[in-house]
């Protein structure tokens, strides 16, 4: 019985995998006359997490933007769950025809898979359509620190008694792995404090709990207004455009140092290539419109573009990055 269970699953299974092919295969050869005709109907991006967050703000900036572009609606559906995997999978699963499209980030794509089995091979389910936006990630400490730049920093932690503490939202999340690739940078030693999403870790560290925190800029940005953090240095290659004033790690010696929180577009593998191309031009024209750029400006994120061919090498790159980092470490997710 078991086995006929299991040889019906595996049926089942080849059969879907064997219909995805010639649905490939079918737009493949219509690829062309696709692109003519795309969008031909509502074009729905997916976010893998609930409303209102960054990757939501991000999605929904982009989405009206196409939608003046194309003169068609397109949608943003929220469907969170399993750190990201279950949107992921939803678009993996879609019509390969640009109808359906992914608002991915750096954890579901290129963090969770070296923490474990996550459901989706990125290379293999998706393509590649265009890099929408890089956030970084800005050092802080207290004010009653006693510090004022990043050498006064590593000078505190490498003569402090005890190691210093630090936080993040998580282990495995971005804000953990940034901390430690600047440790592992800088010659450093501290002790981690994991917490359930930024808010603890910030209130830990305006309670003294904590030494110093690497935090994503829109989280870190009010209580960096407020005086109630002291910001050292950004951690992507450029600076902040809400924080002007605070210079970059590259730029004070920190070679190569771009790490960041990035939102990109993807499509189910098998879209036509045609279309890909079609849905990246717009796009880059959307992103290089005032209205786009003041908006993810006001959250912190710089605004990228660029090709199909770009973002396919930078996921490779962060990837491989985040896994070495993840076994060099043997960090484990929560």
């Amino acid at each position: 019985m078991n086995r006929d269970h299991s040889t019906g699953r595996q049926h089942g299974a080849g059969l879907r995998r064997l219909w995805h092919a010639c649905a490939a295969l079918a737009l493949a050869l219509a690829g062309p006359a696709l692109a003519l005709a795309f969008p031909g109907k509502t074009v729905t991006i997916v976010v893998p997490f609930t409303p209102g967050g960054a990757v939501d703000i991000v999605a929904r900036t982009v989405a009206a933007g196409l939608s003046e572009a194309w003169q068609q609606p397109v949608v943003v559906e929220n469907k969170p769950g399993a750190g990201g995997a279950i949107g992921i999978q939803a678009v993996a699963r879609a019509v390969p025809d640009g109808h359906v499209l992914l608002l991915g980030s750096v954890g579901p794509l290129t963090i969770n898979p070296g923490l474990g089995p996550v459901g989706y091979d990125v290379g293999k389910d998706l393509a590649p359509v265009v890099l929408l936006a890089k956030t970084p990630a800005v050092l802080v400490t207290r004010p009653t620190s006693p510090v004022g730049d990043v050498r006064q920093f590593v000078q505190w932690a490498r003569s402090a008694p005890a190691p210093l503490n630090y936080g993040s939202a998580g282990n495995g999340n971005i804000t953990h792995l940034v901390s430690e690739y600047f440790l592992g940078s800088a010659g450093l030693k501290a002790t981690h404090v994991p917490y359930k999403g930024s808010a603890p870790a910030i209130t830990d560290l305006l309670g003294g709990q904590l030494d110093f925190l690497f935090d994503v800029v829109p989280t870190a940005l009010p209580h960096i207004r407020a005086g109630k953090f002291k910001p050292l240095a950004v951690t992507t290659n450029v600076r902040s455009p809400v924080l002007p004033e605070v210079p970059t790690l590259q730029e004070l010696g920190y070679q190569d140092f771009d790490v960041s929180s990035w939102f990109a577009l993807l499509a189910p593998a098998g879209t036509p290539g045609a279309v890909i191309e079609q849905i990246n031009a717009a796009v880059n024209q959307v992103l290089g419109a005032d209205r786009t750029r003041e908006r993810l400006s006001a959250m912190g994120a710089n605004v990228a573009g660029g090709t199909p061919v770009e973002l396919g090498r930078f996921i490779g790159a962060e990837t491989q990055r985040w896994r070495k980092l993840i076994d060099d470490k043997g960090i484990k997710a929560q």
